[in-house]
């Protein structure tokens, strides 16, 4: 016993030197290990804010080809009530009526890949900044409340139509893109036609009020579409600078 201890005076600088060495290797090694986890999680951030860039500016896009076609339905449809109310004397001035009205429904279709992905893998805390994530986190938060207040708009102007089809079953007759088909047969315009001078009568109503809740929903929909637009805009300029500050 007295020989080890000797030993160990004799030696200590030597072991001391030794245990140094294995503790710093150690802690090197943790230290390298987590500088390349931190290396690896910033490649995946910046890889990630990209992507939600390419998303955002699809979005500001579509956002713009939505607003102008909700414009133009929002005007076709005024014009159509206008006119409605105006005497049709004949078959060509019912198909002039109809010529331009849409029954558009097209749902919210804008770009979350990127961000369904982030949720679903666990990866939405790889996006360091805590405030630009939770803009990311609303915005698509906002797009989800927009895409099933439309869908339920669309479901709600789906119903108006078909009652227009059950009141009125020779609507198709109204559209010239059907001429082919009715081409030789002889339509008499006061039989088939004499309700879209009445304003009292079902069908007329029926009409108006289906062209009515289709030109509201257009007008919805365009104030949800600028409300996206702008909240994707600024995220889309966030990002930017996010990206710029990881070069």
């Amino acid at each position: 016993m007295k020989d080890i201890i000797k030993h160990l005076k004799e030696n200590w600088i030597r072991y001391g030197f030794e245990t140094i060495v294995v503790v710093a290797g150690i802690l090197g090694a943790f230290m390298l290990n987590n500088w390349n986890e931190n290396q690896k999680q910033k490649i995946i951030e910046i890889q990630y804010l990209k992507r939600l860039s390419i998303d955002l500016s699809n979005d500001i896009t579509y956002y713009n080809r939505r607003i102008s076609d909700s414009k133009s339905l929002i005007t076709v449809h005024r014009e159509f009530i206008s006119q409605l109310y105006q005497k049709q004397s004949s078959l060509d001035d019912v198909k002039n009526l109809f010529a331009n009205i849409l029954w558009n429904s097209e749902q919210l279709t804008s770009q979350n890949s990127t961000y369904i992905e982030l949720t679903n893998s666990g990866n939405l805390n790889v996006l360091r900044n805590q405030e630009l994530r939770g803009s990311v986190i609303n915005y698509y938060r906002e797009n989800n409340l927009a895409s099933i207040h439309i869908s339920e708009f669309n479901e709600v102007s789906s119903r108006f139509l078909i009652e227009v089809g059950k009141q009125v079953p020779n609507l198709s007759k109204f559209y010239s893109f059907h001429d082919d088909l009715y081409d030789g047969v002889d339509i008499i315009f006061d039989e088939q036609f004499d309700f879209i001078n009445d304003p009292t009568s079902k069908k007329f109503q029926t009409i108006d009020n289906a062209i009515a809740t289709y030109k509201l929903k257009h007008s919805v929909f365009m104030d949800y579409f600028r409300k996206l637009k702008e909240i994707s805009n600024q995220l889309y300029k966030d990002i930017q600078k996010e990206l710029e500050l990881r070069k």
